[in-house]
C-alpha cells in the first residue's frame, strides 16, 4: 500500500512538472495537433516514469527529492514496526491515507458514471438519424448545447435548423479527429490524480486545443468564418 501511495506521489510530481514546462515553452503555440499529442503524452510518461529505476553512485539534484520521500516512508514504517513492539495500539495513518485516495476515486468514478446516465436518458427521448461514416444525429425538441461523444451527435431542434451546417461540421471534426478519446485518457489521469490542480488544468488545456482544431476544420470545410464566429 505504501509503495502504491508512492508511486501516485511520484506520478503526480511528474505530472506537474511536465505540464509546467509545456505551459512556459509550447502552451502559447498554435500547432494544436502537435501540442495535443504533447499533453496526451505528458499523461502516459507521468504514469510509467516511476516504474524505472536508475541506479546512481550519487543521487542526482532531480532524484534527491524522491529517495528523500522513500526513505522518510521506510523510517515511518519501521518506526511504526517499533511501535507495534512496544505497545499493540497505535493509528495507521497509511491505512487512512490510503482510504480517503480511494475515496476520491469512488467519488470521481460514481461521478463519471452519473454523468453517462444523464447522456444516455438525455438521448432516448431524441430523434434519431443515420449519418455517413457510423454517426448517429440525436435531435432533441428541448434547448440543449451541441456536443459530440465517440460516434454520436446531439443538438438541439432549433439549432439544428439556423445553424445546421456549422454546428454539425464542427461536432463531426471532434468524431474525426478522436477528441473523445482523449478526454477519456484525461478522465482517468483525473481518477488516480483527483488531488493534483495540474491534472485538472491538463484536461481543460486539451479541452481547449479541442476546440481550436474544431473550429480549424470548420473553416478549411467551406464555413464562411464570420458567419461561424
Amino acid at each position: 500500500m505504501e509503495a502504491f501511495l508512492i508511486h501516485i506521489l511520484k506520478s503526480s510530481v511528474c505530472l506537474a512538472l511536465f505540464y509546467l514546462c509545456y505551459r512556459m515553452l509550447l502552451s502559447k503555440e498554435t500547432v494544436h495537433r502537435f501540442n495535443r499529442l504533447t499533453l496526451l503524452g505528458i499523461m502516459v510518461l507521468s504514469f510509467l516514469l516511476p516504474f524505472i529505476e536508475i541506479t546512481l553512485t550519487k543521487a542526482s539534484e532531480m532524484s534527491q527529492p524522491f529517495l528523500l520521500l522513500e526513505e522518510a516512508m521506510e523510517t515511518v514504517e519501521v518506526k511504526r514496526l517499533d511501535v507495534l513492539t512496544e505497545t499493540p495500539k497505535h493509528f495507521p495513518w497509511s491505512a487512512l491515507v490510503f482510504v480517503v485516495y480511494a475515496s476520491g476515486i469512488l467519488f470521481f468514478l460514481l461521478r463519471h458514471a452519473w454523468s453517462m446516465g444523464r447522456m444516455l436518458c438525455l438521448i432516448r427521448t431524441c430523434r434519431k438519424e443515420k449519418m455517413e461514416e457510423g454517426i448517429t444525429l440525436y435531435i432533441h425538441q428541448e434547448k440543449v448545447a451541441p456536443f459530440s461523444w465517440m460516434k454520436m451527435i446531439v443538438l438541439s431542434e432549433d439549432d439544428l435548423k439556423e445553424n445546421g451546417k456549422a454546428i454539425l461540421t464542427h461536432e463531426r471534426a471532434h468524431i474525426h479527429n478522436r477528441h473523445s478519446w482523449d478526454l477519456l485518457l484525461a478522465e482517468v489521469c483525473i481518477f488516480f490524480q483527483w488531488f493534483n490542480p495540474a491534472a485538472w488544468l491538463l484536461k481543460q488545456e486539451l479541452q481547449n486545443i479541442h476546440e481550436y482544431e474544431a473550429d480549424e476544420w470548420v473553416i478549411e470545410n467551406g464555413i464562411d468564418a464570420k458567419t461561424y464566429q
